[in-house]
């Protein structure tokens, strides 16, 4: 088709734009969306059938289970009773014990408190300007991460759901071969499919391709050899086309397999045309369920030409059945061929005789035959041009062209780039959106479309390609919709894709969508004009976005555009606007990335140093500007500003040195005489003071060893003392199946608090140390941070229902019982309660932080649970169905059991696992970024929801264990909420 498409009459458009128009109308994106929600609802409707099944199976076995365990309860708790007194008379003995040495220990441990808070305050003083400079730095490093960190997270979560969900598709597509093979084997008996013959062997293939071919059946308007025997009538005068057709869609498909996308054309397959339309497709897909397959129709009868399809991805519950050319006038678009050669023919001999040339030579050049033939056909264009001048169909008047054969291998030609066309964009569909990530290819068609409409007029090119590019977009808005940290680099993938396109603007209408899509991901706001969205992407570029430029600015490069983008020069001016901001910190880690990138960028090193200096970070500032002076030995300001830092380090030989050497390169340099002359005299004054403090230094040696000696042995009486308040116990260890790998004696020490009526409340001393707070198990329990535990006291147990009566005076509890916890109590009730209790006692009482209670709980342990790597049923009361790691199921009890029912850690504290949720004091906050690392309540926030810890009887094992956490109103009370009191130690 190497000119111009003629239109039928003036006025009238080119079937190329015609059939433009009928495919675009199938790939709406309106059209497209409606036809995905229904194969997705399709797909739904046969999950929730087999997920229900599932869940019914189940519930069965809960309910069998459930009897079992209550069974094994009601025997646990007729042989617990006896051993209830027991235990009670011996708890009242040792804590009498307890009690006495906590007396004796007391006035000690007050001293050795106020000693320690003391110097631990003077430190704190001294180092508090120095510390918040780093934390500041800190902070930006760590906001600087938690952003990559974020973007890598979403596109590996993202990546991992798309390649399980591939995965399960090709297991489903294996356990679903047999009854495909069946259905294959049932049409064979009563051939009722156009491709029995093959089918059987195409689901029997290589099960493990990756990507699974794309299959690919023709379907022509007739059928040289059709086994019904009638499939060759269809159409009078229309032309064969089966081995044609065959022969330009195998081409077509060629390229798709020299770019690794396996395509199975299988031409000559349909045997007849008895089989058609959906009936036809929706045989084959109960056949080929489990083969992604494209069906490419077509079909004329009488004037009219209709090219459908029918497609399915991998497993589908449905197939799609679309006609994106129905009702063509196959024998207009041929007359229009007809009417094109006969125009150019008139115009090419017009033109020859207007040169002063004999008409008869170009006659003889034709010759008779065709010369007759050409006059033949403008007689009946001229004949159409009347009856339209009087408002007549030209269609209804007898128009016997004469059709040379160029004017059908024109035609035929039009058919396979329709055939081919189409077949492109779905195969395009499937490579890139219903295969795994790791063999997801860009749509290949755009780099075709040159070659394939080479001979196809502009203004139908643009339409096709329009088209095209209409149908990616939605495919990208797709694939967004689950993959959208991926879209910046799909994006640009497709940019790179469309640079064969001659029209440039499809590839850097994607480059800017791709910048578009990088704002959004990074929750920035995107600008209107291209250069605005340059400038926001420039503004934010980092060291970790490198790639990503590169490949833009070739593709900027690719099409003719001058942007260039280069991250170190952004980071860089983004650092200089921060240090003009007076934003330090955030500079620093900018000027990080410059550094990283180059080694001897002395700029960068000079401004971090003079960033440094300004948060005091002396010895960092000193370190950028050797660098500087190593690359630039003679730059004064470099000499002076290290002389300035060396200053405030209090290396004032350093300085002077520096300052000396500032002023051999520049006399001039302002203050720089006047600083040496400060630093001179304060390193006279220095010295001074040094020979001082060496005077002095011998006699205080001497007093601080008499106080050393004093100070072992108050603390050998106090060791002495606190061996007659110890309490033992034994330590059990279990492994990651529960079973006992341990048990050792414990002791700890204690201190009993009367409450009137021979009710006592045990408080544990809790020794103060540093521990590793959170675990990796969740988000809320991250980041892992170092913690310092002051010294403190923690109830022996929950506080127990006649506890709570001895203070409060009544009982909420719903399963009673004077030993049991007590609960149906909110984080104001206990709030209440320990205030209560401060007034009766003279002591202040309070709810233990956070970080106190998971000290407490972990006792020094590092694992999941204080018992080790689980907990089971005769360790923890919680819901023994649903154990943790390799642990066996166990009792449910459904209730909470009297309190020290279970073994304690190695603190000697009990049912720090399950039995009951414990309040703490702070407020809930989502992780632990900006916790406090003392120990101490986290008020900050306005976030009203108090902190929960330890799990509870109706909670599965994992819920228990050490770190987690939890979080409800301050109001609400539960029939498992309880809490536990501290005491400062004094």
């Amino acid at each position: 088709m190497n000119t111009k498409m003629t239109k039928a009459l003036l006025g009238n458009e080119g079937w190329g734009v015609k059939a433009g128009k009928l495919i675009k109308a199938a790939f709406l994106p309106t059209v497209y969306h409606a036809d995905r929600i229904g194969e997705t609802q399709a797909r739904n409707t046969d999950l929730t059938l087999q997920t229900n099944k599932e869940i019914e199976s189940s519930l069965q076995e809960i309910r069998n289970k459930e009897l079992v365990l209550q069974g094994f309860q009601r025997q646990a708790n007729l042989e617990f009773k006896p051993e209830e007194g027991d235990l009670s008379h011996s708890l009242q003995s040792e804590l009498a014990r307890l009690n006495r040495e906590f007396q004796a220990q007391e006035g000690l441990l007050n001293r050795q408190m106020q000693e320690q808070l003391t110097k631990i305050n003077r430190e704190f003083q001294a180092k508090e300007g120095k510390l918040n400079c780093e934390h500041q730095i800190q902070l930006e490093i760590f906001r600087a991460e938690i952003q990559k960190w974020c973007v890598e997270q979403q596109k590996e979560l993202q990546l991992q759901l798309k390649s399980l969900d591939a995965q399960l598709a090709r297991e489903l597509r294996i356990y679903d071969r047999k009854t495909a093979i069946e259905a294959i084997q049932e049409q064979k008996r009563q051939g009722n499919s156009p491709i029995w013959l093959i089918a059987e062997d195409i689901v029997k293939s290589n099960p493990a391709q990756n990507p699974i071919p794309l299959r690919v059946f023709l379907s022509p308007p007739t059928l040289q050899f059709d086994r019904s025997g009638d499939g060759n009538d269809a159409a009078k005068d229309f032309p064969e086309m089966e081995k044609t057709l065959g022969i330009y869609l195998q081409q077509f498909f060629e390229r798709y397999l020299a770019q690794g996308r396996p395509v199975e054309f299988l031409s000559g397959a349909w045997t007849s045309k008895l089989f058609h339309s959906q009936a036809a497709t929706q045989s084959m897909f109960r056949g080929l369920k489990t083969e992604p397959t494209l069906i490419l129709e077509s079909a004329a009868e009488g004037d009219i030409f209709n090219l459908s399809f029918g497609y399915w991805g991998l497993n589908w519950a449905t197939y799609r059945y679309k006609s994106p050319i129905p009702m063509l006038p196959w024998r207009e678009v041929l007359f229009d061929f007809a009417k094109d050669r006969v125009l150019q023919w008139q115009a090419q001999r017009i033109a020859y005789i207007a040169e002063g040339n004999s008409v008869e030579e170009f006659d003889e050049l034709y010759g008779t035959e065709a010369v007759n033939s050409f006059w033949h056909n403008l007689k009946i264009i001229e004949k159409e041009r009347k009856c339209e001048a009087i408002g007549t169909d030209p269609s209804e008047i007898p128009r016997p062209y004469s059709i040379h054969k160029k004017d059908y291998q024109r035609f035929q030609q039009f058919i396979g780039i329709c055939h081919c066309l189409i077949a492109g964009l779905l195969a395009d569909e499937y490579f890139f959106l219903h295969v795994s990530p790791e063999v997801r290819q860009r749509p290949l068609l755009p780099q075709l479309l040159p070659d394939l409409l080479q001979d196809i007029p502009s203004e139908e090119q643009e339409q096709l390609v329009e088209i095209a590019m209409n149908f990616y977009e939605m495919l990208y808005n797709v694939i967004a919709e689950s993959e959208s940290a991926w879209i910046p680099e799909l994006k640009l993938d497709l940019a790179e894709g469309l640079l064969d396109l001659p029209d440039r603007r499809w590839a850097t209408a994607q480059i800017f969508e791709s910048v578009k899509a990088w704002l959004k991901l990074r929750d920035l706001s995107v600008p209107s004009g291209n250069q605005e969205i340059l400038d926001a992407l420039d503004a934010a570029l980092t060291i970790d976005d490198l790639k990503y430029v590169e490949k833009l600015n070739s593709c900027f490069a690719a099409v003719g555009e001058s942007h260039q983008l280069s991250v170190i020069e952004s980071c860089y001016k983004r650092a200089i606007g921060r240090c003009q901001e007076e934003k330090y910190a955030a500079a620093i880690v900018d000027f990080n990335q410059v550094l990283q990138l180059n080694a001897n960028f002395a700029k960068a090193n000079f401004n971090r140093g003079f960033a440094y200096a300004k948060l005091e970070q002396y010895r960092a500032a000193i370190e950028d500007y050797t660098q500087v002076l190593r690359l630039e030995p003679n730059h004064a300001d470099a000499w002076n500003n290290r002389g300035n830092a060396c200053y405030k380090l209090g290396a004032y030989e350093s300085a002077i040195s520096d300052y000396t050497q500032a002023l051999n390169l520049n006399p001039n340099l302002p203050g720089v005489l006047h600083n040496r002359d400060v630093a001179q005299g304060v390193w006279d004054e220095k010295k001074r003071q040094q020979r001082l403090e060496e005077e002095e230094q011998q006699h205080h040696s001497e007093q601080e060893r008499q106080q050393r000696l004093e100070e072992e042995k108050r603390q050998r009486a106090a060791e002495e003392e606190a061996k007659i308040k110890e309490f033992h116990f034994e330590i059990i260890t279990v492994d990651n199946r529960g079973q006992e790998v341990s048990r050792k004696p414990g002791k700890a020490s204690q201190k009993v608090e009367n409450l009137g009526n021979w009710v006592n409340l045990e408080m544990v001393y809790i020794p103060g140390d540093t521990f590793q707070m959170g675990s990796s198990e969740s988000n809320s329990e991250q980041p892992l941070h170092q913690v310092t535990i002051k010294p403190f006291y923690l109830g022996k147990y929950p506080i127990t229902q006649e506890q709570w009566e001895a203070v409060m005076g009544n009982n909420p509890s719903e399963f009673k019982g004077a030993k049991r916890p007590v609960e149906q109590v909110s984080w104001d009730d206990a709030v209440k309660f320990c205030q209560k209790l401060s007034q009766k006692t003279g002591k202040t009482y309070r709810l233990p932080t956070e970080a106190e209670w998971e000290y407490a709980c972990r006792a020094g342990t590092t694992t999941l649970f204080h018992f080790g790597e689980t907990i089971t049923p005769d360790l923890v009361n919680y819901d023994g169905n649903y154990p943790y790691d390799s642990a066996q199921s166990g009792l449910y009890r459904q209730q909470t059991t009297d309190v020290g029912s279970f073994p304690p850690n190695p603190f000697g504290l009990y049912d720090m696992h399950g039995n009951v949720w414990e309040w703490c004091s702070d407020r809930w906050h989502d992780n632990y970024n900006g916790a406090p690392t003392d120990g101490s309540s986290w008020e900050t926030g306005t976030d009203d929801r108090r902190v929960l810890r330890g799990g509870s009887w109706l909670n599965v094992a994992f819920l228990c264990h050490s770190a987690l956490r939890s979080r409800v109103s301050a109001g609400l009370r539960s029939s498992f909420f309880d809490f536990r009191v501290a005491l400062v130690s004094e």
